[in-house]
Order: structure tokens, then sequence, then C-alpha cells
């Protein structure tokens, strides 16, 4: 009996100190953690304490967007430019390059003539779009302003060109060639170039890597009526002549008319129509006796003047389908050698730009 209460005892003693053992190791394990959760957040009080800005570094989202364009107007507004303001159809379009350019990272600006005439052609005549893919991670919006004024002046160039007052933008996250090392150039001159031979070519090494793609989209419009120019006219006329301008878009409205905006002058007296085709098809065909005192029929009749400030209501359904015709008459009974200035445009109201919404994830 005693023999087996021993055993008993030794048994039982032998677990008890396997416990203990087990307890020790789990205590010295969490005095490990605690100590380096300590560590931690003793490292993160200094850097935020010392180092402030390297928090703002870490993440580039609309907030961080938005301070850098309010820098980037700045700037602009010495060099007497407009603001930029932010237009929401432009962010779409942003989206929809980025998902493109990742597909072929080699090509700078890659497949931009495809999605522009795929999504923006009918705009085509006065629309104007610029496009910067930049990675500012691990800059501060005022510190990567200062890093394209000095590192990459073209890109920098396209954010303060007057030309453009809206923008639209999306970040992303795709693969990319970073240089690697040091290497005397800085940025790419322009779309449709092979990047890493582009680096290689002047002795620089590139690696393919994912990183932060911010994708800008500029443009002259985003909304509101646009003016388009139909020509510029700087002519010569003989008496008993006439000069003639086609007119015919098919433009992107919701409107049944648009403006026809006229303004000629000349040295001596003309007269201004604007015909349908067949208007002017009979206008053609008059003798020119008959020209002297013709003025209808006519879509609009602007009289025999030196000057012509005007506008005109066009039907858009006309405008698309058969156009205008412009006509400036030399043909009267006391016409002159005369010269003939000015310009011609058409003002209206795009629709929007009806891409796919996107949602900033």
């Amino acid at each position: 009996m005693k023999t087996d209460d021993n055993y008993k005892y030794r048994k039982y003693g032998y677990w008890y100190n396997k416990e203990n053992k087990s307890r020790s190791r789990k205590l010295m394990i969490s005095k490990i953690i605690a100590s380096i959760i300590i560590n931690l957040l003793i490292l993160i009080i200094l850097i935020v304490i010392y180092y402030p800005s390297y928090i703002k570094q870490t993440t580039i989202n609309s907030t961080w967007v938005f301070q850098f364009f309010s820098i980037v107007n700045q700037y602009r507004q010495s060099n007497g430019a407009p603001p930029l303001q932010h237009c929401p159809w432009l962010d779409n379009f942003a989206y929809i390059r980025f998902e493109t350019m990742i597909q072929n990272p080699t090509i700078s600006n890659y497949g931009f003539d495809q999605d522009f005439n795929e999504y923006l052609s009918q705009y085509q005549s006065f629309l104007i779009i610029g496009e910067e893919s930049l990675d500012p991670s691990g800059y501060t919006p005022s510190k990567y302003a200062q890093i394209l004024q000095s590192e990459a002046s073209i890109y920098w160039e396209g954010l303060i060109d007057s030309n453009y007052t809206y923008y639209g933008y999306y970040i992303g996250y795709g693969p990319t060639y970073a240089i690697t090392g040091s290497c005397p150039v800085t940025e790419i001159p322009g779309p449709n170039i092979n990047i890493p031979q582009y680096f290689q070519s002047y002795g620089c090494s590139v690696e393919l890597e994912n990183n932060t793609w911010l994708v800008i989209e500029l443009s002259n419009w985003c909304s509101g009526p646009t003016t388009i120019t139909v020509s510029t006219i700087n002519e010569s006329l003989s008496p008993q002549y006439y000069i003639y301008l086609p007119i015919q878009y098919n433009l992107s409205t919701n409107s049944k008319y648009v403006e026809l905006v006229v303004n000629i002058t000349s040295t001596s007296p003309v007269e201004l129509f604007l015909f349908t085709p067949d208007q002017f098809n009979y206008f053609e065909s008059l003798y020119q006796q008959e020209a002297w005192s013709f003025t209808s029929p006519a879509y609009y009749y602007g009289g025999e003047s030196t000057i012509f400030n005007t506008e005109i209501t066009l039907n858009t359904t006309q405008l698309a389908n058969s156009g205008y015709y412009l006509v400036i008459s030399n043909v009267l009974p006391n016409a002159q050698y005369t010269y003939v200035n000015g310009n011609v445009t058409i003002i209206y109201i795009p629709t929007t730009p009806n891409m796919l919404a996107i949602t900033e994830s």
C-alpha cells in the first residue's frame, strides 16, 4: 500500500512540477510581449512628437489630393492661371485610365487614345485632356509639389497650364517601374514611351514593383456652356464673288438649338447669309443681276454692312444631318475689292460625359 501511495504521490508530483514549469514559461513570454508592446508604443509616441509629418506621408487619400491641389492652385494664381476645380466625371475617366494603364505598365500613358475615342470622342471638337500618372507615396503634399518642380518639370508645367481649369483623380495600387540607384533622368517626357528602355538608354536600372498610382486627368471643361471654333476668316474678296463656309456638326447635347456667333469685319460693304443646303443651291443658280437684289429664301439674312456681330439660332437636327452654309457675298452693284476678317463660333451646352460612376475605395 505504501508503495502504491508513494507511486501515486510521485506521479502527482511529476505533473505538478510540469505545470509549474509551464506557468513560468508563460509568464516569461507574457513579460517579453508586454515589453515589446511598450517599446513600440514609446517608439510611436516619439515619432509623433519628433516626426509628425511621417504619419501624414503614409496615406494617399482624398484629403491628401485636395491639399495637394490647394498648393498647386497657389502656384497657378501667382502665374495668372485660374484655379483647378474638381470635376466628378474626370474622376471616372481617371479610374478607367488606371485600369487600362496597369494592363501594360511598360508603356507610358498606355491606351489613352483608345479610351478617349471610346468615352470622349463626341467632345473632341473642344475638349482638351491632359493626363499625369504619379506616385506620391511617402511625401506630404507640399514636399511632393517641390519635388515635381525640381525633378519632374514636364509634369509640373502640366499642372499649372492655364489651358486646364478642371481636374479629376483616382488612387490605385498596381505595377509600375521604379528606378533603382541613381539616374540622370527623373521623368518620362511623354506618352507611348517604353519606360524601361528609356531609362536604360541613360544607364539607369529599373524594376517592376507594386506601388501607389495617383492618376490625374486635367481638362478645359467639366459642365455648362462651351464654345467651339467653326472657322477663322482672313480672306480677300474680289467684286462679284462670294465665299461660303459649310457648317455641319453632330453635337453631344440635349438642347434643340445652339447659337452660331458671327464676328466679321470687312474693308467695304458685303452681305451676310445663312442658308440650308437647298437654299444655298438656289443662291448659286442665280445670275449676277438677280443676286444683286437677292435677300430670300434664306435661313438668315444679315443685310449689307462692314461689321457683323450677330448670333443666329441653329437647329441641332438640321446642323447634324445636312448642316448650313454661311455666305459672305460681294456680289453687289457697287462692289469693291475687300478684305474680310473675323471668326465664327458655336456656343452650346454639351451633355455631361456618361461613364460608369466610381466610388473611391
